[in-house]
């Protein structure tokens, strides 16, 4: 019987929780070198398994007790100091406990370093600043274009192998190719909403103020859980849905749209206003070149922008805004004054 058949899952989790034997432990080795696609496989594996048993765990509690405990113990030496040999001991006493101290903390540091590089080593990053753009093509064939102030993370190992999950901050459109096995790929965000795909094109957007996703070809599948201790409520879109969450008060919509191209016109340079509040321009503006918006005597619940306009950078687009709602626009820096009629 080949390595190949004998090292399965089961076995690579009993490896991880130090349970094989030697011999397992040798076949297992020898494996991992027989092809890269092995390697990918462990590493796969690896991440699965530790994000089910996480190994940097601090026991906080013990620690504190083993901390009083050396308190004490200094204290009863310290209390009532002495010479000869007693006080030979003190001296013996207190340097331990120093010593304990200096390399549980050391121990503690690097823990929490290896628990904080470990997204580093399993994921690669993909980011934009504001104002930029970025087009990642992925091992599985498919493209991100990551929209301004974005991240997109990327399992190192296994993508497009044995899964294809992402994870998205900001805003991308995303083409996703067909595999031969139907293996599904799956968007995650920092909310508890995700969406999965077999192969489609859909513009993801993931910000603070909330989380939309807009389908322009094939078909999507969108879980989401409003409460951590809910069901996930999965929804299939199709052409032209638009599907929202409010981060706030964490309410699911779903609209049809005529033109979900226009979601992503970001990508040409365009921004597409269809009756569009001058709140939502306001985050808009902060989400894409951090800009900082204050309205200043203006009545806001007025203002509605209709109509497609190109534009460069943020200097153009504040311009544009500026002829089409009769306002003055000063700005300084990162901050943006919207100020009475012209």
């Amino acid at each position: 019987m080949s390595l190949q058949s004998l090292v399965t899952r089961e076995l690579l989790f009993a490896y991880f929780a130090g349970q094989a034997t030697v011999l397992q432990k040798q076949m297992i080795e020898k494996w991992v070198e027989e092809k890269p696609g092995n390697e990918e496989f462990f590493y796969a594996c690896l991440h699965e398994w530790e994000t089910l048993h996480p190994q940097y765990r601090v026991n906080t509690d013990a620690a504190i007790d083993k901390f009083n405990e050396g308190i004490l113990s200094q204290s009863r030496y310290s209390l009532q100091p002495e010479v000869g040999q007693r006080g030979q001991l003190k001296s013996e006493k207190a340097g331990g406990w120093r010593k304990w101290l200096v390399a549980a903390s050391v121990l503690c540091v690097l823990q929490f370093g290896a628990w904080l590089l470990r997204d580093a080593v399993l994921y690669k990053s993909y980011a934009t600043g504001y104002g930029e753009t970025n087009l990642v093509s992925l091992p599985d064939g498919s493209s991100v274009l990551l929209n301004a102030n974005s991240v997109l993370q990327v399992p190192r190992f296994n993508l497009g192998e044995f899964s294809r999950h992402v994870h998205l901050r900001g805003e991308a459109r995303f083409s996703v190719v067909h595999t031969p096995d139907d293996k599904k790929f799956v968007v995650q965000t920092d909310s508890a909403f995700e969406v999965e795909v077999l192969g489609t094109e859909f513009n993801l957007s993931a910000r603070k103020s909330g989380t939309r996703v807009v389908l322009q070809k094939g078909q999507v599948r969108v879980l989401y859980k409003k409460e951590e201790e809910l069901a996930a409520t999965a929804l299939v879109m199709a052409p032209g849905d638009l599907v929202t969450v409010d981060n706030k008060q964490k309410r699911l919509q779903v609209t049809q749209v005529s033109s979900p191209e226009n979601f992503s016109a970001w990508q040409h340079g365009r921004f597409v206003f269809d009756n569009t509040s001058l709140y939502e321009i306001k985050e808009m503006l902060h989400d894409n070149y951090g800009l900082t918006v204050e309205l200043g005597g203006i009545d806001v619940s007025e203002m509605k922008v209709s109509g497609s306009f190109k534009a460069n950078n943020a200097d153009e687009l504040l311009q544009a805004l500026s002829e089409v709602l009769g306002v003055n626009v000063m700005r300084q820096d990162k901050h943006v004054l919207f100020t009475g009629n012209k």
